[in-house]
């Protein structure tokens, strides 16, 4: 696995950024194709640059040379090759993490799309309030629901507690400097009064935006498992050494294990912990099968599916809220939403990131498929950094379209580990659905290598 060069680094840069004339794209681009090693690979992010230029260059220039460059793009290695080289014995411990680009094709949407369909469910509603702040965020373009969650839960504890609020105002807003102006000065610096905040008001606020949260994550009850989850099974039924992390709330890789009849361990249940024949299923943000108390704090895990079948032949809605049996209290899905800081709200969930984290540490590959590390999972961040600067033998495989992922990644990891082998991170650019069965039977040894396969067709002629 070479690195690309100083002037495919700059270039990549220069047309990421803007766009250039078509001729001018075009002679830069041959210039590197001439000047570059062979062994020098292209970057996966030609692809889109040229996806950019190609309806503009179709104008312009002849189909011969669109056809060459096209040839070029294609021929673009988007698996290291290494990873075809990688094969594992009994002893090797698998650790899977599942983000949301795994579920993506089973129709469920990622978290960037999750805020518009909040919205078309507020309106359903017909809440003056929640409309209000749907054409707040529209109109100053916020579209990300883990902010807006997040400065839900703020307010909420702000507005309780008086001085966390007067906090926020000094910090933010006057950084402890003082202002000549004597009315700016008393209208920033003056007691905050908690008559002056309607405390219900953002509290109920809160409320059913989780509530909406909940009636959001209801449309995963109907998802079925897709070829990625299906690849993992056939996987574990051969190298049981396996454990799956997932930070998704819907059922399809429960579902595909358990029609597989595999028995499941590491779930909000405790059950089958001591049985030697189950597999470690970690759902780190909870589960649409899981409910908890608000009164009494007692956690349920109910039979997927089940309340698959009951909601599908509808016999039951899915339950965002119900009762509970123990204290006769609220109970709500154990769903952690997308917060900057979830992972301080919910202790029901600890021992679960606890055994995560083990699951991590013990791992000799890391097999991550449509996980994104995005900042507000900075605790999942950091426990794969310490993982890997203890086992300093420890692979990453990471599964995922965003071609400047694994790049950054790298970057991270040799500023923060001494000595990295950035081999140790290895990149599928390629939809998980559509690589992973074939990866996943090459590293069993079940499947040859594309390369294996193409030069077995050369020597037999075909």
């Amino acid at each position: 696995m070479s690195e690309i060069s100083r002037k495919q680094k700059y270039l990549l840069d220069k047309f990421g950024r803007r766009m250039y004339p078509p001729d001018f794209f075009i002679h830069r681009f041959f210039e590197l194709l001439e000047e570059k090693p062979d062994e020098e690979p292209l970057d996966p992010k030609w692809r889109d640059i040229w996806n950019r230029y190609k309806r503009h260059l179709l104008e312009k220039f002849s189909s011969e040379i669109i056809a060459e460059i096209e040839e070029k793009i294609q021929s673009i290695e988007v698996v290291d090759e290494e990873i075809w080289e990688i094969k594992v014995n009994e002893d090797a411990k698998i650790t899977f993490l599942l983000g949301a680009g795994a579920s993506a094709p089973s129709g469920i949407p990622t978290v960037d799309k999750l805020l518009p369909e909040l919205w078309k469910r507020a309106k359903k509603i017909g809440r003056e309030d929640l409309d209000k702040l749907a054409d707040w965020c529209n109109d100053r373009g916020i579209t990300n629901i883990e902010d807006l969650l997040t400065a839900a839960y703020i307010s909420n504890f702000a507005a309780k507690n008086p001085s966390i609020t007067a906090l926020l105002d000094y910090f933010i807003f006057s950084g402890g400097q003082e202002f000549l102006e004597e009315e700016f000065t008393i209208s920033r610096h003056r007691k905050i009064r908690s008559s002056e905040i309607d405390v219900s008001s953002i509290s109920f606020l809160q409320d059913t935006l989780q509530t909406l949260f909940g009636l959001l994550t209801s449309t995963m009850i109907s998802a079925s498992p897709n070829s990625t989850h299906r690849a993992i099974v056939d996987f574990i039924k051969d190298h049981k050494n396996t454990s799956i992390i997932t930070t998704n709330y819907d059922g399809c890789m429960d579902e595909a294990l358990l029609k597989e009849k595999i028995i499941l361990k590491g779930t909000i249940s405790g059950e089958n912990e001591n049985n030697p024949d189950a597999v470690q299923l970690i759902k780190m943000h909870g589960s649409i099968n899981w409910a908890y108390c608000d009164s009494c704090q007692d956690v349920r895990e109910f039979d997927l599916l089940k309340l698959k079948e009951i909601y599908e032949d509808d016999i039951l809605s899915y339950p965002v809220l119900g009762i509970c049996k123990k204290c006769g209290g609220l109970r709500r899905p154990l769903l952690v939403p997308p917060l900057s800081f979830k992972f301080l709200m919910f202790p029901n969930l600890i021992d679960i990131w606890n055994s995560a984290r083990q699951a991590i540490d013990e791992a000799d590959y890391l097999i991550i498929v449509g996980y994104s590390f995005s900042e507000a999972d900075t605790y999942i961040t950091k426990i794969i950094s310490r993982s890997m600067s203890i086992k300093n033998r420890q692979k990453m495989i990471i599964v995922n379209t965003n071609p400047n992922l694994v790049p950054t990644l790298r970057e991270r990891f040799s500023a923060h580990i001494d000595g990295f082998d950035k081999k140790r991170v290895l990149k599928i650019c390629k939809s998980c659905d559509e690589t992973l069965p074939e990866i996943l039977g090459s590293i069993l040894g079940k499947k040859a290598p594309k390369k294996t396969q193409k030069s077995a067709r050369k020597k037999s002629g075909g």
